[in-house]
């Protein structure tokens, strides 16, 4: 009976805080087929005028309540956010949600904040969901969904829901809050940092020789850790060989290769340097988290060299955009190598080969947009007319503006880059990748990982990478190659053998496939979903 009575209690804290797996699976927050009802109740009658004041301040939260898909949390703090996407007095701001503001443990399915985009220069209303709906395939990024936002029972409109980076977000994907937080995006005015310090640099990760700098373009958001990434911009800058030991390089040749595939200029990639956070990961390794793609998809257009683009430039943007570009270190001097080259390029074929081959995106973006289409039209307040959003993901909309069509764009663009020489060459293709297993009637057990690798197109090299537990760092040792008779021309095999540490017994890794000009993974979601083997499995 003690036990029932234990039970019963841990179900209903379950269900109070919105928690029950049952509510999680069948209208998950940030689930692919459920669109969730938000509806903010706030007291005060000049509420906007309030909600202006504490953006402009930059502090304080507005105490009101919150309802999402029927469960209703009390003294929730809201408030406006954003840089560009907000407008005093505007009608149609994003907004900031804290619903542990007053209590510290009320989450809706574990989810204590939720940021909510309000689409700014987007009239498809698609680029930040399918944004993160990407990126997420590739690289550490919050998850996104559409919202219907209603506030003191007026219906706002649709909005795009974003898990916060955050201690919880920490919590989610490393198992420590406490580990250091950086966002990388200050409040981007004239960039007009003190006297002493290097002007207009923003979140581009130059060294300061002032420790004091920094605090003008980084913001720590969570844990310790200045002196660190103080270290990061010194190694940049001085040791870029060693970069490998306090950066997590391949996560950031992705985030570089997104944001260049969908000239996504409002990054590090463009003018300011900016949306993106940097955590420490469990291995001690900086990794990038992406933010704000609302401008994705061509919608900003500037470099940081020179005026706006154009549309055609914007097409034909270099996919080795600040290669050479010394006030943008974390691109130029991780292209330096040539490695690092070949991986950044595969990335950016992955991406376009996963997710805008043929029809693929065009299909993606009608069916999403035929969804929210409806939600859209009920807005009062939207920025764009019905015939522009009609249009938004095949012609360009808005004189000033320019803002590409969402489809016709990245065809357009991908199919630039497919004609470029660096897409052209031929990669390595893995074929095989397989653990020797005892052989039958040997005595001896397998006490070691012998990973033999097939791969064609003209391999050169095989880099196998392995751990034996999930929270350490991969090593990586170049396989040795065994030729063999029954292999076709241009393939080749490479063998490597793997002695576990005292105690372990299962291994994770991976492999890429190098010829002359170029590389591939195998698996594809290898930073997802390594090869995962345990020596039972092999006797």
């Amino acid at each position: 009976m003690k036990f029932t009575i234990t039970r019963a209690v841990v179900v209903l804290a379950l269900f109070v805080s919105g928690s029950v797996a049952g509510i999680a699976q069948n209208n998950a927050l940030f689930g692919t087929d459920h669109i969730p009802e938000l509806k903010l109740t706030i007291r005060q009658s000049n509420w906007m005028h309030v909600l202006d004041s504490m953006k402009l301040q930059g502090e304080g939260m507005i105490v009101g309540s919150a309802e999402i898909d029927g469960i209703k949390y009390p003294n929730v703090g809201i408030r406006y956010r954003g840089q560009s996407s907000y407008t005093y007095s505007g009608d149609k701001n994003p907004y900031q949600l804290e619903l542990n503001y007053i209590h510290p443990d009320q989450n809706h399915q574990g989810y204590r904040s939720l940021t909510l985009s309000n689409a700014l220069r987007d009239p498809s209303y698609l680029r930040e969901y399918l944004g993160f709906s990407i990126a997420g395939q590739y690289m550490n990024t919050p998850k996104a969904n559409f919202i219907h936002l209603y506030v003191n029972n007026d219906y706002a409109g649709i909005y795009v829901g974003i898990e916060p980076v955050d201690a919880d977000y920490l919590e989610r994907r490393t198992g420590d809050a406490w580990t250091a937080l950086f966002k990388c995006s200050p409040e981007i005015g004239e960039g007009k940092n003190p006297e002493g310090c290097k002007q207009n640099t923003f979140g581009n990760l130059e060294y300061e020789e002032d420790a004091n700098c920094y605090l003008y373009n980084y913001n720590l958001k969570e844990g310790e850790g200045w002196s660190d990434l103080i270290e990061l911009t010194r190694i940049l800058r001085d040791e870029p060989q060693r970069i490998g030991s306090v950066l997590d390089v391949d996560a950031v040749l992705w985030m570089h290769a997104f944001n260049n595939l969908t000239a996504n200029l409002s990054s590090y990639s463009g003018q300011h340097s900016s949306n993106y956070y940097l955590f420490r990961d469990a291995q001690g390794l900086f990794q990038p988290v992406i933010w704000d793609l609302n401008l994705a998809f061509g919608s900003f257009k500037n470099t940081g060299q020179g005026s706006d683009l154009s549309l055609q430039e914007m097409i034909e943007l270099d996919p080795f955009l600040q290669q050479d570009n010394v006030t943008k270190p974390l691109i130029s001097q991780l292209l330096r190598d040539e490695l690092n080259r070949k991986i950044y390029i595969a990335h950016m074929r992955q991406i376009m080969k996963e997710h805008f081959k043929r029809d693929a995106f065009r299909k993606l973006a009608e069916t999403k947009h035929a969804i929210i289409l409806p939600s859209i039209k009920k807005e009062k307040n939207r920025y764009y007319s019905d015939e522009d959003i009609a249009n938004s993901l095949d012609k360009t909309i808005g004189t000033r503006s320019n803002i590409p069509g969402l489809v016709t764009f990245m065809n357009d663009r991908v199919n630039y880059l497919k004609r470029l020489e660096a897409f052209t060459v031929v990669e390595p293709v893995v074929i095989s990748a397989d653990a020797a297993k005892r052989k039958k009637y040997d005595d001896a057990e397998m006490d070691s990982f012998t990973i033999s690798v097939i791969a064609d197109k003209l391999p050169k090299r095989m880099h196998l990478y392995y751990r034996f537990q999930d929270d350490q760092p991969f090593t990586m040792v170049l396989m040795e190659p065994k030729p063999e008779d029954k292999l076709e021309d241009g393939q080749g095999r490479f063998v490597s053998r793997i002695v576990p540490s005292a105690g372990q017994s299962s291994i994770e890794y991976y492999v890429m496939a190098e010829n002359a000009a170029a590389v591939s993974f195998y698996p594809s979601d290898y930073r997802q979903n390594p090869i995962r083997i345990a020596l039972e499995d092999l006797n």
